[in-house]
């Protein structure tokens, strides 16, 4: 079963084959198929209620009206909505890759080699030409280029 997470690509259409647009159900299956069983379920509590997610650890899969739509690979799991106590960093969990070889963690220079021009879309938003998402863990401006990556995502409805 790990061969099958290492292989698991995310991207501009959707996470390994399951392509956005696919209705809730199936896509949970099938991801739960390959990813085990999820590890929340909730409404977007950011978003209007049309808005629900699935949580597989550091992957959360959004779907809007029922339809998967978007997804946010985050490095600690998505900020809880109410205050808990600061735990122990674990390892990223599952293990996603893009296309081009990058995960989080990975720098955003490393992002800039194997996707060309970033446009920057916020104060540490990078988008690349297919539309995905890159959002640095940079602690000051300039950016540097060997800040990590602590985020990789598209389609959600925002940052929540």
């Amino acid at each position: 079963m790990v061969a099958a997470l290492a292989a698991l690509a995310i991207g501009p259409h959707g996470i390994g084959g399951v392509r956005f647009g696919a209705p809730k159900a199936a896509a949970v299956a099938t991801l739960s198929a390959r990813l085990g069983a999820p590890t929340k379920r909730e409404v977007n509590p950011g978003c209007a209620p049309r808005y629900t997610e699935v949580e597989w650890g550091d992957l959360a899969v959004e779907f809007r009206s029922g339809t998967f739509s978007g997804f946010r690979y985050i490095a600690g799991g998505l900020p809880p909505t109410t205050y808990r106590a600061p735990s122990p960093p674990k390892p990223v969990s599952p293990r996603l890759v893009t296309a081009n070889g990058i995960s989080l963690g990975n720098t955003l220079a490393q992002v800039r080699s194997r996707y060309g021009r970033l446009q920057r879309i916020g104060a540490d938003m990078w988008r690349a030409s297919n539309r995905l998402v890159f959002v640095d863990s940079a602690k000051r401006d300039p950016v540097s280029s060997a800040s990590p990556i602590r985020e990789i995502k598209i389609g959600t409805c925002g940052d929540f």
